[in-house]
């Protein structure tokens, strides 16, 4: 395990730099040729190099402190590196607080999926239909066009831009009446599904729409549904004294983030968590055949595939978006990885990745702390090669055309 250490505030970044450097001239830092037999699954030789790729995989994040899980079939691994804060040298565990940031709209989509599967709501309902009384969507901008849907809210497809009018901090109470007076005066939005823009406000008002259909605050909602069913217990938008104290530093070079009740967000960014929760949640996504198949279908799915959208903005922060679900971007396989469903989050002193491999049941999660250098497409594709090595002979199942096909895309 590596460890920042006690060196000063404005040299964690460097020192990390040359701890990678290290490595990489000691020839440790290139994916080691695993044998077959590892690839395979070999219980020995999974349990020794899954660590060593998992701290390779901090390394990649120059960051002063980390979280890294990986879900292997049934069995998952939580590791944490660095430090909680400058004033505090413990190893950051399982159990470290972390921001979701934009991870938070994948559990806002397991609701959705949730919801859908038991029947409470339609992919095809209008947001119209969960409006609050007294307020109203605003009509279509063209005659004929279609409504905005709760799968366009889901999938980036709503027409909304990224951000709606609404005060940082705000009460929930206060921040639900805001979108909601916004959204009734905008006008000459795109058509929905037509394009895909990513948007935040579109999922607070998909999480609005949910609370609205279950007559159940969103907080209390998604807590029934999906968190305390797994056992999620520190995966919260309001966290408390005790669970703030074991909070990773945000960005330590940056202005401070204080650990604070985040309601006002929490459909699209607002949610606290651990390793160890997630380590639950995406289990519970990568689980076998049976139980809840009918919700991972609705969530895994995809409605959306990039040729058919015109344009596509803000999609492509771990690679090329080939298609769109509910929160989860697909990417197309290359050399490198399968076909994988992957989502990035950032802001408020935090960058998160996510991204999994249902076919094979294999799956990687981190989040850091450094907001500095572009770090996340790095450790974006770092952490899609993990879900490769953890997925085996996948490179089988990829004819020679679409391999090369895939190295083509790459190349470019």
């Amino acid at each position: 395990m590596v460890r920042a250490g006690r060196i000063g505030r404005g040299k964690w970044r460097g020192g990390l730099a040359l701890i990678a450097a290290a490595l990489a001239v000691a020839g440790c830092q290139p994916k080691p040729d695993y044998t077959p037999a590892e690839r395979a699954g070999a219980p020995l030789g999974r349990a020794a190099w899954i660590p060593v790729e998992m701290q390779r995989l901090y390394l990649t994040t120059l960051a002063s402190g980390a979280v890294v899980t990986v879900v292997d079939a049934d069995t998952a691994s939580v590791r944490g590196y660095g430090q909680i804060s400058p004033k505090n040298p413990q190893v950051p565990n399982g159990r470290t607080l972390v921001r979701l940031q934009s991870l938070s709209k994948l559990l806002n989509s397991d609701l959705l999926s949730a919801m859908v599967a038991a029947g409470q709501v339609k992919l095809t309902d209008p947001l119209s239909r969960y409006a609050p009384p007294g307020w109203q969507v605003s009509p279509p901008a063209k005659p004929g066009d279609p409504p905005i849907t709760l799968v366009n809210l889901a999938s980036h497809t709503s027409g909304l831009p990224r951000e709606g009018k609404v005060r940082v901090g705000d009460k929930g109470d206060v921040a639900h009446a805001e979108r909601w007076a916004w959204l009734a005066t905008e006008a000459d939005l795109p058509t929905p599904g037509h394009g895909a823009q990513y948007s935040n406000i579109g999922f607070d008002l998909l999480g609005d729409a949910l609370s609205a259909a279950a007559r159940t605050p969103y907080p209390t909602l998604l807590a029934a549904t999906v968190t305390m069913p797994l056992g999620m217990t520190d995966t919260t938008p309001t966290p408390t004294p005790e669970q703030c104290a074991r909070m990773l530093s945000p960005d330590p070079l940056k202005r401070p983030f204080p650990c604070v009740d985040q309601i006002w967000e929490a459909g699209s960014g607002g949610i606290y968590s651990t390793g160890d929760d997630i380590a639950l949640w995406m289990k519970a996504q990568l689980a076998p055949p049976g139980g809840q198949a009918d919700r991972r279908r609705i969530s895994q799915a995809l409605y959306f595939q990039r040729a058919a959208l015109h344009p596509v903005i803000g999609l492509d922060h771990a690679g090329p978006a080939n298609a769109v679900g509910l929160a989860w971007i697909e990417l197309a396989p290359t050399p490198d990885h399968p076909r994988v469903l992957e989502k990035t989050g950032g802001g408020d002193g935090f960058l998160t990745y996510i991204v999994i491999d249902p076919k094979t049941r294999v799956g990687v999660f981190v989040a850091f702390n450094n907001l500095e250098d572009r770090r996340l497409p790095v450790v974006a594709e770092a952490a899609n090669e993990l879900v490769g090595l953890l997925a085996g002979d996948w490179r089988k199942g990829l004819a020679g055309a679409a391999l090369q096909a895939a190295v083509s895309a790459r190349k470019s």
